[in-house]
């Protein structure tokens, strides 16, 4: 297709992130309510540290292979390009997305976070094994 229709049906060709805060299963309720499609759990590689902002946002950092980072679980999901855009668009200054490589080599994108921008409203998770035991400790 060429022109506005093929630049349309483009936009709302599906693509894979990985979710790892406030869209995982166990923390939204319905993935599918926020236009998600859950393809499967996975791992980043150990170059993350997780950081939460308000407890509800969770981003990235990558630490390298230099050390001091972890291995991040999170969610394949199936998105909409022009719902990617919406949900971008919703997110915090310092919050964006940036391509993170999983555990068996693929890279994918994910909310990562810029703590230059961000400060110390960013609090680094990376010891709770991942965002959902940290929201659930919010939630006691």
């Amino acid at each position: 297709m060429s022109g506005a229709a093929g630049r349309g049906a483009e936009s709302d060709e599906a693509m894979l992130i990985l979710v790892i805060g406030s869209a995982l299963r166990a923390v939204c309720g319905d993935p599918a309510a926020l236009g998600l499609t859950f393809v499967e759990e996975t791992r980043t590689q150990p170059r993350y540290r997780l950081y939460a902002l308000d407890g509800r946002f969770a981003g990235l950092v990558d630490v390298g292979e230099a050390g001091g980072g972890s291995s991040v679980p999170g969610e394949l999901v199936e998105i909409p390009r022009s719902l990617l855009e919406a949900v971008q668009a919703s997110e915090p200054a310092g919050v964006s997305q940036a391509a993170t490589l999983l555990a068996d080599g693929r890279s994918v994108s994910c909310a990562h976070i810029d703590l230059a921008v961000v400060g110390a409203a960013a609090v680094d998770i990376t010891s709770w094994g991942g965002f959902l035991p940290y929201w659930r400790s919010l939630q006691s």
